[in-house]
């Protein structure tokens, strides 16, 4: 009798530990402005959602959903709404509600410099403002032209030429002669290859991917600038939980920024000497004189976009924070 009644309740015992662990788990539902396979979700978001899962002991995780649930350029709104929790995007594609993130890409590309100097909770601040948390901002790449034939040398280096651009992109295509193109990525082969367009603007790392060395045969040096992904939060739901929750997800975010900076790097060194060798692309290069200013174009045209629809103050305090601590050449 003892006996059975000693199984009866450790068998209770389990399934009360078992609805308690459950109860106590947490998922977040975060959104992505890219497919599962694409290289930025693989360095960052994958590691996001490992890190979180293993600093939290298991109690919370993160399920993913992609622009086919929400389209690429319309995923502020749900995570400002609660919708969705996160969401692993740019600061481009929601520019058009806030744009000050967008300075972010002119600083340097030191994640734990950036968080020592204020730069982190500086751009923190002025999300929080549109209810939205910022967690994390994980680098990806420098930027880098590939182009059909060789570069003259002359300065603007890039004149007559029709370059693939993006928002970002262009005031540096212009600055350097060129003529912005805005197409996405996956139109951009055939457009070499019918000569639509005479180059392409890309980080350092896709063109493998893109196969672009089959139709541009020249890889521009040198690189410039730099983009970080955005790794956001509903404000409201991060205000909800626990000062450990919290800590789990900072840490978190934290690490993927340093992760996601090994990853890339190491991927960088890969792809370029691929392309170099046996990929058949080879070095051409901008005039000295735009290889003197190239940074100073890129940057100029980031600090000037991010006043596109925020406070032009707080964009020029944070342009003066990363000019006075070194973080912005």
């Amino acid at each position: 009798m003892k006996k059975n009644v000693l199984i009866t309740c450790l068998a209770v015992f389990s399934v009360v530990c078992i609805f308690s662990t459950n109860v106590l788990a947490m998922n977040l539902r975060m959104l992505s402005a890219f497919h599962p396979n694409f290289i930025f979700n693989i360095g960052a978001t994958n590691n996001m959602i490992k890190n979180l899962e293993e600093m939290s002991g298991g109690k919370v995780k993160i399920s993913f959903h992609g622009p086919d649930v929400v389209s690429t350029f319309e995923q502020l709104q749900p995570v400002q709404s609660g919708i969705f929790d996160l969401s692993f995007t740019h600061a481009t594609y929601h520019a058009g509600s806030i744009s000050i993130g967008v300075g972010m890409d002119a600083t340097i590309a030191d994640p734990e410099k950036r968080r020592e100097v204020g730069l982190f909770d500086l751009l923190d601040k002025e999300y929080n403002k549109i209810g939205i948390k910022l967690v994390s901002l994980p680098v990806v790449a420098p930027y880098h032209f590939v182009t059909r034939q060789p570069l003259s040398g002359k300065t603007p280096s890039l004149a007559g030429l029709k370059m693939r651009s993006n928002p970002s992109l262009q005031n540096t295509i212009i600055a350097l002669g060129g003529t912005p193109v805005t197409m996405a990525g996956g139109e951009v082969y055939t457009s070499l290859q019918r000569g639509v367009i005479d180059g392409a603007a890309w980080t350092q790392v896709g063109v493998k991917d893109f196969k672009w060395n089959e139709v541009a045969k020249y890889l521009v040096s040198p690189n410039f600038g730099s983009i970080s992904m955005m790794i956001i939060m509903n404000l409201k739901k991060y205000d909800s939980l626990t000062p450990e929750q919290k800590s789990w997800i900072d840490e978190a975010g934290k690490k993927t920024e340093l992760d996601s900076l090994a990853f890339f790097n190491n991927l960088i060194e890969e792809e370029i000497a691929y392309l170099l060798g046996e990929g058949g692309m080879t070095l051409t290069h901008l005039s000295p004189e735009d290889v003197a200013n190239v940074e100073k174009y890129w940057n100029d045209g980031l600090w000037e976009m991010g006043k596109q629809s925020s406070n032009a103050q707080a964009v020029d305090a944070m342009r003066k924070l990363a000019v006075d601590s070194g973080m912005t050449r």
